[in-house]
């Protein structure tokens, strides 16, 4: 196996488990503004996980960049990792996941400032994640050439699916009600 292949392939699996870690952060976060677990788990547990889980997927996003832009076949550098459209391997795909990893810093560094930030704001910003996950999702559709697998590409529209669902849920119901158990 040659450098490059090795790169392409921990590109690849980093991206993917990225992609599975920011959604379950993103399915913490809308069950810590639903009711749907309340009495199966503490708020704090959620909370905690929530957390965890955005701290794990940062080094996989990490990994995924480093890989791309170490590697020769995508030509990637490290200001189009940064600045979007700017690639001219896949510009559009490649853009969006630049567009994506910036609403990542923004996201992850507002939420370390949250104190210092008033909680309207916080909450706007905040939900530039849903607009950061789209963003992955089309790069994964555009770029990802794992898509082209059944199970890869069945997984993504279920767990695509699921969220969409929960968060229209959300946004149309707003906290959402569990009946008390009897």
């Amino acid at each position: 196996m040659s450098t490059d292949q090795l790169l392409w392939l921990t590109s690849r699996t980093a991206a993917l488990t990225a992609f599975v870690v920011l959604l379950a952060a993103i399915l913490t976060g809308q069950a810590l503004r639903t009711s749907l677990l309340d009495g199966w788990v503490r708020k704090r547990a959620v909370a905690d996980l929530h957390q965890f889980l955005t701290v794990c997927w940062l080094p996989l996003v990490a990994v995924h960049v480093a890989a791309v832009t170490l590697d020769a076949v995508s030509r990637l550098s490290w200001l189009d990792v940064l600045v979007p459209f700017r690639s001219s391997y896949a510009a559009l795909p490649i853009g969006l996941g630049t567009c994506a990893f910036d609403l990542l810093i923004v996201v992850t560094v507002t939420s370390y400032l949250r104190d210092r930030i008033s909680p309207p704001t916080w909450r706007w910003l905040h939900r530039l994640s849903y607009l950061m996950f789209a963003l992955f999702g089309l790069h994964a559709l555009l770029a990802g050439t794992d898509m082209a697998k059944p199970l890869v590409a069945a997984g993504f529209w279920a767990l695509l699916a699921f969220t969409v669902i929960l968060t229209l849920a959300r946004v149309v119901v707003g906290r959402l009600a569990v009946p008390a158990a009897r």
